[in-house]
């Protein structure tokens, strides 16, 4: 091709790059005023440089993505320090990294999405790029690079990116709400019945101030009832049967004494670890006109107790999980932390116990003296919880979840192993493509993997594989130990 054809800086006397893919009748007329019309009408930019990285030549359409009114402002400069100076988290880009340039070091091309070029306002803008070295006569002469500019593209995949986040915080808030309703439930169920049981409880007392308990008796009572109560707290682990007998046991000696056990007495003293013989002992210390008072009181008094402990224990539940909500968000903290990869998979565990309870096993193969890493906790629990769902899936609810964590220096090395049916051989290297998915319509966007690799790879500078087989599918991410995460919103 003639670049005197062409808009080209003024002469030089090393050789220039020759335009991208010229056609078989590049040496005829025809054919370079076809390449020159297909420069002129593609809408992509393109532009060439030498060996020392300065423009040679450049299409309309360059020249309005970058900014300029025309090529001639921009032909003869140095390209790298005019639009490509500078990373996405706004690092100085050395120009002996820049993959543009690869055509020189390696004399292959270069295919990059994840980096910015700037206008000749200074305003950045996301880009793809292609560059392909150019050789003439078999020498070096420079490369070719085109490339389009994909804010639109970003931003279309950030609001899918928001659905697919909105999606997954649905996903996580029935959980919660599965998680909490419980607790909640238990607790309103037992402070319901601790209020009728207080009023038994009351009357009970009455009951026993009646019945005219002589003052040096009330020591031995209230000794009892507190031996009990504290048993109460940590009900005996007896086996179905031998529980059976025991109530049994107790059932009769209260019938054979005319205490009307209500129904549930029997259960309730077993469950305190009270047995028919020290009934007996109770029976041989009190009046036998004071005793009914004395069972049914002590009874009312364990009963009472082990409905404030159920509410008790209940609360507190509520509480942890609240807890485990703020730890799994990062709610209330700097955006980036020393991260505890250990509870951050706990918290995401809990977060999702309503769907392992169902029939997955946990497994934990934990290094306790694992360091901590700085990172962006709750982006990092995004990618927890996207692998862990993923693989509850591809069991069908059924199987064993392994979690390991481990030092591999410079790494910190997680890896989350289901046992389920497999990623087919012919689709591993796609799952991890933007809107790539294997689920049925409307059961996931295909952006879960896609945001947990963008996550590790360019926000924490880490690694995210996959291997996979039917029965063991195991993603495997590290992270940097003393690297800090990306300034990035």
């Amino acid at each position: 091709m003639k670049m005197d054809q062409m808009q080209r800086s003024k002469p030089r006397s090393r050789k220039v790059a020759p335009a991208p893919h010229p056609p078989a009748t590049e040496n005829h007329s025809g054919g370079d005023e076809l390449v020159r019309l297909l420069l002129n009408s593609t809408g992509e930019g393109i532009y060439g440089v030498d060996l020392e990285g300065n423009c040679t030549f450049a299409n309309p359409a360059c020249a309005k993505l970058l900014g300029f009114t025309s090529v001639d402002e921009f032909l003869g400069r140095q390209m790298h320090k005019l639009v490509h100076h500078t990373r996405t988290n706004g690092v100085h880009y050395p120009v002996e990294e820049c993959r543009i340039y690869q055509a020189f070091r390696e004399h292959k091309g270069a295919h990059v999405d994840d980096e910015v070029m700037f206008r000749a306002d200074g305003t950045p803008f996301p880009t793809e790029y292609w560059s392909y070295p150019v050789e003439r006569d078999g020498e070096l002469v420079g490369c070719v690079v085109t490339f389009v500019d994909i804010s639109e593209r970003r931003h279309a995949e950030e609001e899918l990116r928001q659905t697919e986040k909105m999606a997954a915080l649905g996903k996580l808030s029935a959980g919660l709400a599965h998680e909490l309703n419980n607790p909640a439930a238990a607790g309103a169920r037992a402070a319901g019945q601790l209020m009728e049981e207080l009023d038994r409880l009351q009357f009970a007392v009455i009951a026993l101030a009646r019945a005219g308990i002589a003052p040096d008796l009330w020591n031995s009572l209230i000794s009892w009832a507190s031996e009990f109560q504290q048993r109460a707290a940590h009900p005996l682990d007896l086996a179905p049967l031998e529980r059976s007998d025991r109530e049994e046991d107790v059932a009769r000696w209260l019938e054979a004494r005319g205490v009307a056990d209500g129904g549930s007495m029997p259960s309730t003293l077993v469950a305190a670890g009270v047995e028919a013989k020290e009934l007996d002992a109770i029976a041989a210390a009190m009046p036998e006109n004071q005793l009914a008072e004395v069972i049914t009181w002590l009874y009312r008094t364990i009963a009472a107790r082990d409905l404030a402990d159920v509410a008790l224990r209940s609360t507190r539940s509520i509480s942890e999980l609240v807890n485990v909500v703020k730890s799994y968000s990062y709610m209330d903290q700097a955006p980036l932390q020393s991260v505890d990869i250990h509870r951050g998979i706990g918290d995401t565990i809990t977060i999702l116990g309503h769907k392992l309870r169902r029939g997955i096993e946990v497994v934990r193969h934990y290094d306790r003296h694992l360091p901590h890493v700085q990172a962006r906790g709750s982006e990092l629990n995004q990618v927890w919880t996207n692998i862990i769902d993923n693989a509850i899936d591809a069991m069908d609810g059924r199987g064993t979840l392994t979690v390991r964590a481990r030092r591999e220096d410079p790494w910190v090395v997680v890896e989350i192993e289901d046992d389920g049916h497999g990623i087919p051989d012919d689709i591993q290297t796609q799952i991890f493509d933007p809107f790539f998915t294997t689920k049925g319509p409307g059961e996931g966007t295909g952006l879960g993997l896609n945001i947990s690799r963008n996550l590790v790879v360019q926000k924490h500078h880490g690694q995210i594989t996959v291997r996979s087989k039917p029965g063991a599918t195991c993603f495997t991410v590290r992270l940097p130990i003393d690297v800090e995460p990306m300034q990035m919103e």
